[in-house]
């Protein structure tokens, strides 16, 4: 009787044997052409050939580490691609496993990333699961039509059941280790709450079910006891964390305060980065905290009417169908922290120091090709508006301001992240947020605004969110020498 190991080992090499390049010559230097992802593939695939026969030594190992680089380096064809992993797998299918858990969750070649979800299912990999919770819970927007067409999803289900599912994704945030697995773990936490299953969560939490001295779920519980809300992505998790970390334990007493002053239908549905909103509100402008959502989108489009309605907007042509931006449009996407926060802002903004700050920063930024500025907009303890320059990470690109870690470690407990379009004073086509900028909003889950000029005196100003939500709030007028 044949093994099934042995079995197994025979097959691959059946298929490798099939796949040999016809009439290829051997390359003088096989692992050197391998090492080449602009090489021929008929070259990477007779290179292949001729070490397939080494089973020892330096030159075998090598051979192995190039196999397994081949999975995860850009540049090579599938079908080569293809070719390394069945040989890998013969080879070491440790060390195959080992390279998917470490990459997979970061391969951008999708039709190759799909192909190896497809094999780990067909394989039978029960050990990588995890690496396809990872994989799944990384976003591709315009991949697939559907969440549950993800390919990942689709190989959990085939190894586990789709009845199964959840419990599986229970299992590794009770039972997967709090500190090595943390990034895990919130995954995890952000799948379940995409599969609708908050109501499991809010039980999960109130049961017995989890050690009381577990740092994410103590966090977590904490959380929903004392703000009434259960993040729902990583970022928000780590936003949460930061939070109630000592140095911010000021911050969440004032955020706790302020929450319990709105209205229990506000408050039932609140979000982390409403928080910071909820404590500039109480800071600012008390009266917002008990205002309605109706009362509030009235103050907001008396206030646009006053600035003038005229809409600076970019065409996103070819990226986003029916794109507005007007405060009517967004209207059944607006909630009490998106009202109060564009409140906040116009208020800011008619603070004569605010708008000297924001008009030298966008004059420097004119002036450097280099990168965008930006920076943070809050309201201090005592009420009065702040406006924090942060220094981009790195430079190199006039369409681009990438935040320092800095920026988003102020920002937990700041208002507004914001940046500047100025790569001009006639800057109008490129006025509101572009597609980066959504990107960015949906992964930081952040309350942004961008200014763009319009003249050398006239800043547009946009707010926006994850969604997306944007609203055009009209512009600003340079202050006068005398002001």
């Amino acid at each position: 009787m044949i093994r099934a190991d042995a079995w197994a080992g025979w097959c691959i090499r059946v298929v490798l044997l099939a796949c040999v390049a016809c009439g290829a010559p051997r390359p003088k230097d096989p692992l050197a052409t391998l090492a080449r992802p602009g090489a021929l593939p008929t070259e990477q695939e007779a290179a292949m050939e001729a070490l397939d026969a080494v089973t020892g030594g330096e030159q075998a190992q090598a051979y192995d580490k190039q196999l397994r680089k081949m999975i995860y380096q850009p540049g090579y064809t599938q079908g080569v691609r293809e070719q390394a992993f069945l040989r890998l797998q013969a080879r070491d299918a440790q060390g195959l496993k080992d390279v998917l858990a470490l990459n997979l969750p970061k391969l951008d070649a999708l039709a190759w990333r799909q192909w190896l979800c497809e094999r780990i299912a067909a394989e039978r990999w029960n050990d990588l699961t995890p690496t396809l919770v990872r994989a799944w819970a990384v976003p591709f927007p315009g991949w697939v039509d559907r969440p549950e067409d993800r390919p990942e999803r689709k190989a959990l289900v085939a190894l586990h059941g789709e009845d199964k599912l959840t419990d599986v994704l229970v299992d590794l945030l009770v039972k997967s280790d709090p500190m090595k697995d943390r990034n895990l773990r919130m995954r995890c936490w952000e799948l379940l709450q995409r599969q609708g299953q908050r109501e499991r969560l809010v039980a999960l939490l109130a049961s017995g079910e989890t050690q009381a001295d577990d740092p994410l779920l103590r966090d977590l519980r904490r959380c929903a006891k004392e703000m009434g809300i259960l993040p729902t992505t990583r970022e928000e998790i780590l936003w949460m964390q930061a939070l109630l970390t000592t140095a911010n334990a000021i911050f969440w007493d004032e955020a706790r305060q302020a929450v319990a002053k709105l209205p229990a239908q506000t408050r039932e549905t609140l979000e982390i980065r409403e928080l910071p909103i909820a404590v500039a509100a109480a800071r600012r402008k008390p009266e917002l905290l008990q205002a309605s959502a109706p009362e509030l989108y009235a103050r907001v489009e008396a206030r646009r009417s006053a600035n003038g309605s005229r809409i600076a907007m970019a065409s996103l042509e070819g990226y986003m169908t029916d794109h507005q931006e007007t405060l009517y449009a967004q209207r059944g996407k607006l909630r009490w922290g998106d009202l109060a926060a564009m409140t906040l802002a116009m208020d800011l903004l008619e603070d004569t120091a605010v708008r000297k700050r924001l008009f030298e920063l966008a004059d420097r930024d004119l002036e450097d090709r280099s990168t965008e500025y930006g920076g943070l907009l809050s309201v201090k303890r005592d009420g009065a508006a702040e406006l924090v320059e942060c220094i981009p990470k790195v430079k190199g690109s006039d369409v681009r301001f990438e935040a320092p870690q800095a920026m988003f470690d102020q920002g937990y407990t700041g208002l507004f992240h914001f940046h500047l379009h100025a790569q001009s004073y006639d800057n109008e086509r490129y006025a509101g947020p572009h597609i980066g900028d959504f990107s960015y909003a949906d992964s930081t889950r952040a309350n942004c605004l961008v200014f763009t000029f319009l003249k050398r005196r006239e800043l547009n100003v946009d707010y926006y969110r994850h969604g997306p939500v944007v609203v055009d709030l009209g512009s600003v007028a340079r202050p006068d020498a005398g002001e």
